[in-house]
C-alpha cells in the first residue's frame, strides 16, 4: 500500500517542481494571468550561486528562472504560514529577480538594460489564510488604488490561500487543470490507496503524486523531508511570536490611546473649567460695576 507524503513541506515540494521542467509549467500556466498565447514554453532553473540568500536560508523557496517567448522571470514559493518575514522576502526576492536581468556584462548601454527588462512574476502557495473574506486567488500589482489604470509594471505577486480553496470557488475556467494541483496539494496526504480517478487519469499529476510516495524517497531524503517538517513547526512558531507581539503592540496602542483621550478629556475640563471661572470673574466684575454705579445714584440721591 502506498503511502503519501505531504507535498507542502517544503523538501518535496521542491523535488516535485524543483527538479521537474514539465511540472513546473504546468504549475505556472495553471495560476499565472497569461494569455494562452503567452504561457511559459520552456524552463531554465538557477544555478544554486544564482539563488538569492535569505536571513533563514532557503528552506522555504524553490527560484526558478523561466525563458519563454517573452524572456519572463518566475519565482514560486510554497510557505505554511503567512508571517511578516515572508512577506518582505517575497518583495525582495522579487525585486532581486528584476535586478538580475540587467547583466552589465552582456548589456553596457544603460537604456538598453531597463528597456529590456521583462516583468518578473512571484506566485506563492500559502497554506494558511491571511485575509478577510472568501477570497482566496490574489493579483498584487504596483498601481494607483484611486485608478487602477495607472500600472507600473515589471512586478507582479500571485498568492493563493490553500486552506480557502474549494473547486467551485475557481473562475478561470479555462485552466481547470488548476482544481486539479490545489486538490494535489490539500488532498493527496490524506490517501493511502485507491486515488480517485481524476488524478490518476491526468498524467502530470499522477506524475506527481508518484513522487509523493514514501518508497520513492531514500534514507537521506526522507530524514531531509523529516527536517523540512521540523521547518513547519519553526514557521508556525514564529507566526505564533509574531501574533503575539502584534497583539502586545495592539494592548500598548490602545492603553496609550486610553491614556490620550483621559488626557485630553482633563485638558478639555480645565478649559471648560477655565471658561467658567473667566465667566464667573466677568459676572463678578458686571455685578461690582452694577454696584458701584448704584451707589453713585444713591449718593447723587442723597445729596439732592
Amino acid at each position: 500500500m502506498a503511502k503519501y507524503l505531504d507535498p507542502k513541506v517544503d523538501f518535496l515540494f521542491k523535488k516535485i517542481f524543483g527538479e521537474n521542467k514539465e511540472l513546473l509549467i504546468s504549475f505556472l500556466n495553471s495560476f499565472l494571468p497569461l494569455a494562452d498565447d503567452r504561457e511559459v514554453v520552456e524552463i531554465e532553473y538557477l544555478s544554486p550561486e544564482m539563488v538569492p540568500a535569505t536571513p533563514l536560508g532557503k528552506n522555504s523557496i524553490v527560484d526558478v528562472r523561466c525563458t519563454d517567448n517573452h524572456g519572463r522571470a518566475f519565482i514560486v514559493e510554497m510557505q505554511s504560514e503567512w508571517t511578516n518575514i515572508f512577506r518582505k522576502r517575497l518583495i525582495v526576492n522579487g525585486s532581486k529577480a528584476i535586478i538580475r536581468q540587467m547583466d552589465k556584462k552582456l548589456i553596457k548601454d544603460e537604456a538598453k538594460q531597463f528597456h529590456n527588462l521583462q516583468t518578473v512574476y512571484v506566485l506563492a502557495a500559502v497554506n494558511s489564510a491571511f485575509s478577510e473574506g472568501k477570497e482566496w486567488y490574489h493579483t498584487l500589482k504596483i498601481m494607483n488604488p484611486k485608478n487602477h489604470d495607472v500600472v507600473l509594471e515589471g512586478l507582479e505577486f500571485i498568492l493563493l490561500e490553500l486552506p480557502k480553496f474549494t473547486p467551485e470557488t475557481w473562475s478561470l475556467a479555462h485552466k481547470k487543470l488548476a482544481i486539479l494541483w490545489l486538490r494535489f496539494l490539500k488532498e493527496i496526504e490524506g490517501y493511502h490507496k485507491d486515488l480517485p480517478e481524476e488524478f490518476t487519469t491526468n498524467e502530470l499529476i499522477f506524475s506527481a503524486i508518484r513522487k509523493c510516495e514514501e518508497a520513492a524517497l531514500s534514507y537521506e531524503e526522507r530524514e531531509i523531508y523529516e527536517r523540512s517538517q521540523e521547518q513547519v513547526m519553526w514557521d508556525r512558531s514564529i507566526k505564533g511570536l509574531e501574533d503575539a507581539v502584534v497583539e502586545k503592540d495592539k494592548i500598548i496602542a490602545d492603553r496609550d490611546q486610553a491614556l490620550a483621550d483621559r488626557d485630553q478629556a482633563l485638558a478639555d475640563n480645565a478649559k471648560t473649567i477655565a471658561d467658567q471661572d473667566r465667566a464667573l470673574a466677568d459676572n463678578a466684575k458686571t455685578i461690582a460695576d452694577q454696584a458701584k454705579k448704584l451707589a453713585e445714584l444713591q449718593k447723587a440721591l442723597s445729596n439732592n
